[in-house]
């Protein structure tokens, strides 16, 4: 036994959505028809069985052609004409009463009937290619039905091993008419080889062999894993490339294909397309031969799909990492760098970089990467990456120079996974970096933050954002005060009374102090909203978290709100300020351009996180819209997502 695992090609640009519809469709056909069809053919290898019991017991009678045909795929045309003599000779004489014979004929032909009957309203073969039986368009319906749960399963695992890789180079319209192609081709090729075969051709196989044809073209020299299992005690697996095996598989296919011609002719390959899986595969590797003689993929393919890349293609990380593997780690590291050089957003090829600087105990080259993969997913709300990261970052032991937004917004996010030592170091470190070009918003939340964490910076930093003249009075009203009683605190002048309250914390019951503005302008780093008919100006930088939600009003157009909090919900603040925006109260398409109205409002998202690095809530997914949670009111929403009461 011989079962292929996969391949060393781990990665596509792109997420295979053909690949993906057509195992989905081939899966929803067979959950649509294999329960009908069990239930059925058994019927029908009742009927069958009380027609051959009845011609057994009336061997005199005519034989329906039908009953022939099944007789002739089971035991072969000479076998099927010797089994008929034998019963002929060693039955009964027909009965004298032509009445008698001519109902018994009837009878007999009845059961054949039902028998037919039952076969032909079959989903199979009604969906299958039928040779003897032509209709067009089978040709298509075919490739997505299949026998048993075994015949799936298989075709869909081959598919999966090679059929992203083929539609990642290819593109996804010319991937689906290749695919589609393939397994009409296939079945062509079948019926010219069986043209009186009355079953019905079904599977998605011929297709697929197509796509291995291809497979092989494009990425001859990849390696495949495989699986084998001989007699029970050899057991293992091993590589080899694709230019071997695959045309060793086709071999296989074109030898059982001839061999079953030679044992049963006519019989359609006794179970198994053999022929269909021949001509896909030659197919596959005739479109692909042209494919690259014409250098149709560098011409037009590679162009247009590299103007819609969603995923990144990480050749350079394989690469390097088999460098790593092989112990040559600084041309693996020159490799990255390289790649990061060309490309600085390759997140991949920053962190294994990064990893293997760390394991070499000099983190130096690798850190602005490593900061920059920081930023960004910082900025897209990925907690798990940025406190894993920027806990190994502290690890190193090197000197960083970090800016105080991002410092802010990591610190937010080790304070949330209640890393409390992290988040202190983070915020020190921020604080060294804080001049009079440190926008006001970063510096108010680090002295929250550190008031909040006990940094020995919160008095600084309280000091910096008390300079600022266009501070909000209620800010103002907040930091005078934590500025004094640490600087109290310091100088060993608080009181044990005040020690003995300090260490009774009450819990904070959070309620919400909402503004409903419409957003007019977003210039920069400055949104202005209009309320109560005057103009504001909100610097994004204090917004600290960013709630995002649908509103399914009853009766009515459900909402979208966007709630900008400048106090957070896990703070010590009970009333928290809340900057609020409904969908329909404006148009995004004023404050980020663009034609299509849903499209302005996902932009102008990304813009408000990006700007703001504020905190997404409910999660990171779902405060983009991918997709919004849902709420039946207002007042449910802020109960469970900002935990207000």
């Amino acid at each position: 036994m011989l079962i292929p695992l996969g391949h060393e090609k781990t990665s596509v640009r792109r997420l295979p959505w053909v690949t993906f519809v057509v195992m989905g469709l081939c899966l929803l056909t067979f959950l649509f028809t294999h329960p009908g069809e069990q239930s059925r053919m058994e019927h029908a290898y009742e009927d069958l069985g009380e027609a051959f019991e009845y011609f057994g017991e009336h061997p005199y009678l005519e034989m329906d052609p039908r009953l022939e045909d099944v007789l002739t795929q089971e035991f072969g045309s000479e076998g099927a004409t010797s089994l008929i003599q034998m019963m002929r000779q060693s039955g009964p004489m027909p009965p004298d009463n032509q009445d008698l014979l001519q109902r018994e004929q009837e009878t007999l032909d009845g059961l054949v009937d039902a028998f037919s009957s039952t076969v032909d309203d079959s989903p199979l073969r009604i969906l299958g290619v039928v040779p003897a039986d032509i209709s067009l368009p089978t040709f298509i319906s075919y490739q997505f039905a299949h026998v048993g749960w075994g015949h799936l399963l298989g075709n869909l695992f081959i598919l999966f091993l090679a059929g992203p890789f083929i539609e990642d180079v290819w593109g996804r319209p010319l991937y689906a008419a290749f695919y589609l192609t393939a397994g009409i081709v296939a079945a062509l090729m079948f019926v010219a080889r069986y043209p009186a075969f009355d079953g019905p051709l079904v599977g998605a196989s011929g297709a697929i062999a197509g796509v291995m044809g291809a497979f092989l073209v494009r990425y001859w020299n990849t390696k495949i894993k495989f699986f084998y299992w001989i007699f029970f005690f050899m057991v293992g697996t091993f590589e080899a490339p694709a230019w071997l095996m695959l045309p060793l598989w086709f071999l296989k296919e074109l030898t059982f294909a001839q061999a079953m011609d030679t044992v049963a002719p006519g019989e359609g390959g006794g179970g198994v397309a053999f022929w269909a899986h021949v001509w896909g595969f030659v197919f596959g590797v005739a479109v692909a031969v042209a494919i690259a003689y014409f250098r149709i993929e560098e011409r037009w393919i590679n162009r247009s799909i590299e103007s819609k890349v969603t995923l990144v293609e990480n050749t350079a990380i394989e690469e390097a990492a088999k460098l790593a593997e092989g112990g040559d780690r600084d041309s693996a590291k020159t490799a990255l760098m390289r790649e990061l050089g060309t490309q600085p957003e390759n997140v991949d090829a920053a962190v294994l970089l990064w990893n293997l600087c760390f394991q070499d105990g000099d983190v130096s080259s690798s850190m602005p990467h490593m900061l920059s993969a920081i930023r960004r997913a910082a900025r897209k709300g990925d907690g798990q990456f940025v406190t894993t990261h920027w806990l190994e970052v502290l690890d190193s032991g090197h000197e960083v120079d970090i800016d105080p937004a991002l410092g802010a917004r990591i610190a937010e996010m080790l304070r949330n996974e209640s890393r409390i030592d992290p988040a202190t170091v983070t915020v020190d470190m921020a604080a060294r970096r804080v001049d009079a070009s440190t926008p006001a918003g970063v510096v108010l939340r680090l002295a929250r933050l550190a008031v909040e964490l006990g940094s020995e910076q919160a008095a600084a930093l309280a000091a910096a954002a008390l300079a600022d003249p266009d501070l909000p009075p209620e800010a103002r009203d907040e930091l005078e005060p934590i500025g004094s009683d640490f600087v109290s605190s310091e100088d060993g002048e608080g009181t044990s009374e005040d020690t003995e309250e300090s260490e009774v914390d009450e819990p904070i019951v959070h309620s919400v102090v909402a503004r409903s503005v419409i957003p007019r302008r977003l210039d920069g780093q400055t949104l202005e909203v209009e309320l109560d008919g005057k103009r504001h100006a909100i610097d994004l930088a204090t917004v600290q978290v960013i709630a995002v939600c649908g509103i399914t009003r009853a009766a009515e157009k459900p909402v979208v709100l966007v709630d900008l909090l400048l106090d957070s919900p896990w703070g010590d603040r009970p009333n928290l300020r809340v900057v609020r925006m409904t969908s329909n109260t404006f148009d995004p398409r004023q404050l980020v351009g663009g034609d299509d109205p849903m499209v302005a409002f996902q932009v102008l998202l990304d813009r408000l996180f990006e700007v703001s690095e504020a905190v997404p809530l409910p999660d990171p997914d779902a405060a983009r819209g991918k997709p919004f949670r849902s709420f039946s009111t207002v007042d449910a929403y802020e109960k469970e997502v900002l935990d207000i009461g």
